[in-house]
């Protein structure tokens, strides 16, 4: 038995002891939720669906699952993409809690202190995120500053032993749900240009002078949030990184968000490839050829985003340094293609569901992908980038001091 193998066996036995199997044939009556992660799930009780979340983080952490490829000082496996694949391939098998509530913490957060965090604050705050003690969000998009973060207002002031901010953020998923915050600020101005001046640091959400206030979706959830920051203290030790270097900070998480579009723990979605498998045969459009053709397409697609970040690994400078806005870019596109073949099949049938058999919930899906096109920067802002750093394209012309991540 080789490494990959004995791996392999212990995740699977990891599974075997604490969960029941997932049917490997989805069954008549999968209700509502079936089809989407907890970003855009109506939950009974959304606290206790965390709780669940985070004692699941407790038990693979435990056993050395929960950071596969994090370094072991840290608390993480010191693994690679191939234990990655298999630990997501055994994974889907199983009954598992959904993790997708800790997913900005893990994906978004956790890099940036990886690369930019002091001694101090790796060691209290990624084992803390990776093993469920802490969960975290992202605070960077303001109501006037979205794909243009360059133009965020919010402010943080010098005083003694830290800072003040005031501002207000918004769309911050799993906000109300939080600990702590990655919060980008402006800390200084900089006449040759905006994203200078920008210093990143990690919120205590209990904070006083935080309030978090949820914004309910067209998908019929509050998951995502607008945040006030009003006189907000945070101590020296949060700042990550270097003082006015927060751009630099801001796009480590940025490219893990990208980066992780194409990766099966993300959940946004929950076996879309299966569900529209199973409606093309329900409403007899499986002896249709250009249907046929259709899921094979997004079968090919899938796969493709599967394999995106190991193949990227080996790409030339110029594209493996824009990986994760192709990866984003093929990843969400996929999906909105297999979306638009069930919209083709089931008609208007796709918004008048109950989750009942032949439509599963299709609306929400539908509802919700709009959203994976804006978050981690839009689809428009993604093409910039590989074209002009991926293809060496001129760049375009924008008004004088504008930057964009």
């Amino acid at each position: 038995m080789n490494e990959i193998e004995a791996f392999a066996a212990r995740v699977e036995a990891f599974f075997k002891d604490r969960f029941p199997p997932r049917p490997q044939t989805l069954e008549h009556g999968w209700g509502d939720d079936s089809m989407v992660g907890a970003a855009f799930r109506v939950a009974a009780d959304e606290h206790a669906d965390l709780e669940r979340a985070r004692h699941y983080q407790h038990e693979l952490a435990d056993a050395g699952l929960a950071w596969l490829d994090g370094p072991v000082e840290l608390g993480g496996a010191g693994l690679g993409v191939a234990e990655r694949r298999v630990f997501a391939e055994i994974a889907r098998r199983y009954d598992a809690p959904d993790l997708n509530s800790l997913l900005v913490g893990q994906q978004i957060l956790a890099p940036a202190v990886l690369v930019y965090g002091s001694t101090e604050q790796r060691e209290r705050v990624l084992p803390a995120l990776w093993n469920g003690d802490l969960v975290g969000c992202q605070l960077f998009s303001e109501p006037g500053a979205g794909s243009d973060l360059a133009a965020l207002t919010t402010r943080a002031r010098r005083v003694d032993g830290g800072w003040r901010v005031t501002g207000q953020k918004v769309w911050s998923s799993g906000a109300h749900l939080a600990h702590v915050g990655e919060l980008l600020a402006r800390t200084s101005e900089d006449p040759g240009t905006r994203s200078r001046g920008l210093t990143m640091f990690v919120l205590d959400m209990a904070s006083p002078g935080v309030t978090v206030r949820p914004l309910r979706q067209m998908t019929g959830t509050a998951h995502f949030n607008e945040v006030f920051l009003d006189d907000v203290f945070i101590p020296d030790g949060d700042v990550l990184g270097a003082v006015g270097e927060g751009w630099a900070v801001a796009n480590v998480s940025l490219s893990s968000e990208r980066d992780n579009f194409g990766d099966s723990g993300s959940d946004l979605f929950l076996r879309l490839l299966d569900r529209l498998v199973l409606v093309v045969r329900e409403v007899g459009a499986w002896s249709n050829p250009g249907a046929r053709d259709r899921i094979a397409d997004a079968y090919i697609r899938e796969v493709v985003t599967e394999n995106l970040p190991e193949s990227l690994a080996t790409a030339s400078a110029p594209v493996a340094a824009a990986g994760a806005s192709l990866i984003k870019l093929f990843a969400t596109d996929a999906d909105r293609r297999l979306v638009q073949t069930a919209v083709d099949i089931l008609g208007p049938s796709i918004v008048a569901d109950t989750g009942a058999w032949g439509t599963f919930a299709w609306s929400r899906v539908l509802l919700g992908m709009p959203a994976t096109r804006i978050a981690g920067g839009s689809d428009e802002i993604q093409r910039n980038i590989l074209a002009e750093r991926a293809l060496g394209l001129p760049r375009e012309v924008r008004p004088l001091q504008e930057d964009r991540s």
